[in-house]
């Protein structure tokens, strides 16, 4: 995932709710915006990252892995 500063503010601020991600498998995944800022940088957001769900599919955790 790469995403801009300037993209990056509007999460960070809340005038965003969702983000939509593409998963290796091609899954279109619709995750909180919120769950994204522990890795908030002053460049934005770059990295991979595991999305851990309960068995009704809800977000359980979201980890940076590089």
């Amino acid at each position: 995932m790469t995403l801009s500063a300037n993209k990056t503010l509007s999460i960070y601020e809340g005038r965003v709710k969702y983000i939509l991600v593409v998963t290796d498998d091609r899954l279109k995944l619709q995750l909180p915006a919120s769950s994204f800022r522990p890795y908030v940088s002053e460049t934005g957001i770059q990295g991979r990252f595991r999305v851990k769900t309960d068995p009704q599919h809800r977000l359980q955790k979201l980890e940076k892995i590089a």
